[in-house]
């Protein structure tokens, strides 16, 4: 039982891993023993947290850094490609990319409405579906995609777009979950309330902050750190009958809201 959420030996890939959250999932995962690949369109951006992620002496697993376009589904195909000949294999997959376009409903642009949907959705579904090739061809595999408790929960300010992606999120999970489990392929999803990257810290104002915090029951913002136990449970050996289920990390907020 001790080595439960051990990841040794196992091939995890985070697509958007250049982002604050994604670097924080991909270190956790190497500290748990995987060797990691993170991906995105910034190979500057994800080369150096590769470096970050590798100076931690509690890393002895390689990470590599690949580029992606997740809207593109041969670029998609490519870096699947590329992981399987260098590791023969991935074990793990987490969908860690996406975007919010914030814009009242009245003037939000179809255009904006596509991106968000390009990347949010298509994206999360093209990866599930190439690197679900490998999994189902080995019978077995971990899949983690990120949603949020907006594609549960409605809420002000212009997230109208961002809330119809991350419930179609949640679908492609829940389905996948059921169309895969006699491949014995665990599809899950996180859904965190707003996350406190550097970005969005430096982007809040102060009063606005305090609001978010105070409709919170723990009183705080999430970390991108905060995600990480659930990913690495999601990524391991306990979490084996856990499958379909999109475990909100919200500070106790969808039990109130």
């Amino acid at each position: 039982m001790a080595d439960l959420f051990r990841l040794d030996g196992k091939v995890a890939t985070v697509i958007g891993g250049a982002g604050g959250l994604g670097e924080a999932i991909a270190h956790g995962l190497a500290q748990y023993g995987a060797k990691v690949v993170i991906a995105s369109r910034n190979l500057q951006k994800l080369e150096n947290v590769a470096m970050n992620i590798s100076s931690d002496p509690e890393v002895t697993s390689e990470v590599t850094a690949l580029q992606v376009d997740v809207t593109d589904e041969q670029s998609v195909a490519r870096l699947v490609e590329q992981i399987v000949n260098k590791f023969e294999t991935v074990d793990i997959l987490v969908n860690a990319h996406g975007e919010n376009i914030k814009k009242p409903s009245l003037e939000f642009p179809l255009a904006d409405w596509d991106r968000l949907f390009h990347i949010n959705v298509k994206g999360t579904m093209t990866t599930c579906r190439e690197f679900g090739k490998i999994m189902i061809e080995k019978k077995k595999g971990k899949i983690i995609n990120l949603s949020s408790i907006r594609g549960a929960r409605g809420t002000d300010g212009g997230n109208t777009g961002y809330g119809a992606t991350k419930g179609a999120v949640d679908m492609i999970t829940r389905m996948l979950a059921a169309e895969w489990a006699p491949y014995n392929i665990n599809v899950n999803a996180i859904a965190p309330s707003i996350i406190m990257t550097e970005t969005l810290a430096r982007a809040l104002e102060s009063a606005r902050l305090e609001k978010l915090k105070a409709k919170s029951p723990l009183g705080r913002m999430a970390n991108p750190e905060d995600i990480v136990g659930t990913c690495v449970l999601l990524a391991s050996a306990a979490s084996d009958f856990i499958t379909g289920q999109i475990i909100y990390i919200d500070g106790g907020l969808s039990a109130i809201a």
